[in-house]
């Protein structure tokens, strides 16, 4: 009823409870509505169309606003905000991601939402494909550039598929990224990073392949940050992640998360054992157990609870 070529109308709800006996990880005991989403998209006549997206729960509350242009079957150009091409866990929704929250490497370097252009493969059924753009470089505020510099980034992606004889399906998804700027006064990694001025790049790497009921999937990120002041740094991290289907509603997963700041705070090491449960097509619950390796005790663990609504 809600999906049509010309319109469709995209919505997801995730309320989050989060608990610490004894806080050390970011934020307080509690509840929050970490996303309210609504989204509206479609593709017009001769080939435009659009992807508009908003979040209640944020500021600002613009999330996407391209627009694009399909000028052949294999080949599409989009202009406006949304997210740069890089890393597969950052492209993928808020909705279907495997874990409550990314990566922390993806959280921290991934440039993010960006404002600008790009021209990418628009066939979902090619074995390889690629997005190349060319952003302002800070984020989505301010609405336009700090200097007369660009954010470049560019993703080379391949995607198969195979089914054996008993039904069995496997599915391998791997990717390359790079990305690099010049900035003059840039946030990136919710915070991560704020008022850079220097040189930038990002390199990362991800693989994900799905056989059967079983799922395995890693990604590393390198970044080097060169500042006009002060000391260069080069923070890096990576994931990597091990899933079982019990069942066609309910997931089990471990994931081991490491980031190393490169900012004298020390690396950071995490362990994850994640369940999602499907009770309906538009329904989600998720339970993460969060472990850090260097403060292992019981009253340090976090338990994050995601409940969800969307379609």
């Amino acid at each position: 009823m809600f999906k049509r070529d010309y319109l469709s109308l995209g919505v997801l709800l995730q309320t989050v409870a989060d608990f610490q006996i004894d806080r050390t990880f970011p934020g307080s005991n509690g509840f929050n509505i970490s996303n309210f989403r609504l989204a509206l998209y479609g593709e017009l006549d001769q080939r435009f169309g659009y992807f508009l997206q908003t979040n209640f729960a944020s500021s600002p509350a613009i999330l996407d606003a391209r627009m694009y242009y399909r000028f052949s079957p294999q080949f599409a150009v989009d202009a406006g905000q949304f997210k740069a091409p890089f890393s597969y866990e950052f492209l993928t929704s808020a909705a279907s991601i495997d874990f409550v929250n990314r990566s922390q490497v993806v959280t921290a370097l991934a440039p993010g939402r960006q404002i600008g252009i790009q021209l990418r493969t628009a066939n979902a059924a090619q074995t390889v494909g690629f997005n190349l753009g060319a952003f302002n470089g800070n984020g989505t505020r301010p609405n336009g550039n700090d200097s007369d510099n660009l954010l470049y980034a560019a993703r080379l992606y391949g995607h198969r598929a195979a089914e054996r004889s008993d039904g069995t399906q496997t599915v391998l998804d791997v990717g390359v990224n790079a990305a690099f700027s010049n900035d003059e006064l840039s946030t990136f990694g919710s915070g991560f990073v704020t008022g850079f001025a220097g040189d930038r790049a990002i390199l990362g790497a991800d693989a994900r392949v799905r056989h059967g009921r079983y799922l395995l999937s890693g990604e590393i990120i390198y970044a080097a940050l060169d500042p006009n002041v002060g000391a260069e740094r080069d923070p890096w991290g990576l994931h990597a992640t091990v899933g079982y289907m019990f069942t066609d509603k309910i997931q089990g997963l471990v994931r081991w998360d490491g980031f190393e700041p490169d900012n004298g705070a020390g690396r950071s090491d995490w362990i994850i054992l994640g369940f999602n449960v499907w009770p309906t097509v538009v329904t989600e619950f998720q339970v993460n157990y969060i472990v850090d390796t260097d403060n292992a005790a019981p009253d340090h663990h976090q338990l994050l609870i995601n409940f969800q609504f969307g379609f």
